[in-house]
């Protein structure tokens, strides 16, 4: 269970990306850009948070097979 946690937490920022960054575009097509500039920043956060966990799940990976 302890080599899963990382691969979850990694999909579960790419959900948070993709559901908050569609919601901004749909909400911005139907109001205005300054309305919806948090969620733009939720999606910003969740991308770097899903890149930062991905880079780190596979250095991880990459020194227990060298073990």
């Amino acid at each position: 269970m302890n080599q899963k946690l990382p691969l979850v937490l990694e999909i579960v920022w790419l959900i948070v990306m993709i559901a908050s960054a569609s919601l901004a575009v749909y909400r911005t097509m139907q109001t205005n850009f300054s309305e919806n500039i948090l969620l733009y920043v939720i999606a910003i956060l969740a991308a770097l948070m899903y890149t930062s966990r991905r880079y780190l799940r596979r250095t991880r990976e990459k020194n227990q097979s060298q073990k």
